[in-house]
């Protein structure tokens, strides 16, 4: 029993390892101009400010982005270090509360130094953006913009609820990608697409169609991350 459970913790480590250091990751400066190999856009801050195209359309200076980096390199090897600590909870249920917490954490730590580089205006421009790509329940969750639609106390619940669900059904795909082949990573990837636009999906029918309307304008003017299947997106202009 005691080695099975050892197992067990083990397993729940890594599937968790996985979604907490994907965060750093996705914040690495890398230059791109779309999303991922498995067409995910990064929607961290950080992550989103690695995208030229982001850049571009936010007019970021070149030695803003080298302050940018530098705040990427601080967070992400704090980041890391939180998740060595987070190792030793065996707690799974306190182990994922935590790494919740430390998610948090790290966004409000790269919005508050993100202010002192970037302008106001770059700033909601930004968060726009962001909405674009983030997914709903995550948007939904914000302060600002449960405010801004005047969300019910019943909605915020269930839009919790679905993202909470959304969430272990991804644990569960992730615990899938270990020592998988191409193949499999292929269909897991297709597999955590379907579930994000069926939460995305469920998540916008709590709103009222005034929410709704009020949600598409708080997204501001669409910037296209993502390279249509078949085609391959050109290096933007300089």
């Amino acid at each position: 029993m005691t080695r099975i459970r050892n197992v067990l913790v083990s397993v729940m480590v890594l599937v968790m390892g996985v979604a907490f250091v994907s965060a750093a990751e996705e914040a690495r400066p890398r230059r791109s101009r779309g999303g991922s190999r498995s067409g995910r856009v990064r929607t961290s801050l950080l992550g989103l400010l690695s995208n030229e195209l982001v850049q571009k359309d936010l007019k970021v200076k070149e030695d803003e982005i080298a302050k940018i980096k530098k705040i990427n390199d601080t967070l992400r090897a704090d980041m890391r270090k939180q998740y060595t600590e987070l190792r030793k909870i065996k707690d799974a249920g306190k182990r994922r509360t935590k790494m919740g917490e430390l998610r948090t954490q790290y966004e409000n730590n790269a919005r508050k130094q993100l202010q002192d580089v970037l302008s106001r205006d770059q700033m909601i421009r930004l968060y726009q953006i962001r909405s674009q790509y983030r997914a709903v329940t995550d948007t939904l969750a914000s302060t600002y913009v449960a405010k801004k639609l005047k969300l019910t106390d019943d909605q915020k619940t269930k839009a919790a609820k679905i993202g909470s669900d959304e969430r272990t059904k991804r644990y569960e795909i992730y615990r899938t990608l270990r020592d998988a082949d191409e193949k499999k990573r292929a269909e897991a990837y297709k597999k955590l697409g379907q579930l994000r636009a069926d939460a995305d999906k469920t998540a916008l029918e709590l709103l009222t169609e005034e929410q709704r309307e009020e949600l598409e304008k708080m997204k501001g003017k669409k910037l296209e991350l993502r390279t249509p299947k078949g085609e391959t997106k050109k290096k933007p202009a300089a």
